[in-house]
């Protein structure tokens, strides 16, 4: 009996991962990008970043998720929130944030907000292509590498582990109720 339990629960392990994930959306479910609406960026933290290969190429994505990420870890330091995140997740979020950064040239001393704003502006000119409002949005002083090592990064991403891994907590937190763990 117990041999039969554990192999089905096996399958059934093996048949979620094989299930296909919704295809990112940053239409927000007809909302849009809101920089501050926390519970918003969490509910579509594992749709939208919970796989950074699906924008290699597309610069303009991967700067909207980001900019979500960003928004996300904004929003849950915010004391007026109450998202409720177990501790254990904190050091995870803080080293995605540093994957993350370091992957696009931020410094971690930028406050989360500044980024999200940052790579929410820059959106517009990458989905356009015009070259000079690209290198206006990328040339915003906190991003180190400047323009066009800004640009080339964001095309050519590497897998954010740690961003893609706590995606899906992320998400969990949005419907939660009991207190910030970020401060």
């Amino acid at each position: 009996m117990q041999r039969r339990f554990i192999l089905g629960l096996g399958i059934l392990t093996g048949l979620a991962a094989c299930a296909p994930s919704l295809p990112p959306d940053f239409s927000y479910g007809g909302a849009g990008f809101q920089i501050n609406n926390v519970r918003l960026n969490l509910a579509y933290a594992e749709r939208n970043f919970g796989n950074m290969a699906l924008y290699r190429g597309k610069p303009a994505e991967a700067a909207a998720a980001l900019a979500q990420f960003e928004a996300a870890v904004a929003g849950m330091r915010d004391p007026a929130t109450t998202i409720a995140l177990p501790m254990r997740y904190g050091n995870m979020i803080a080293a995605a944030v540093r994957e993350e950064r370091a992957a696009i040239g931020v410094p971690l001393d930028v406050l989360p907000g500044t980024v999200a704003a940052a790579l929410a502006n820059a959106v517009g000119p990458l989905q356009s292509g015009n070259q000079a409002a690209i290198t206006a949005a990328l040339s915003n002083p906190i991003f180190t590498l400047g323009p066009q090592e800004t640009y080339q990064r964001l095309s050519n991403l590497p897998r954010l582990w740690t961003v893609e891994s706590v995606a899906p907590e992320l998400t969990l937190a949005a419907g939660s109720e009991s207190g910030v763990v970020l401060r």
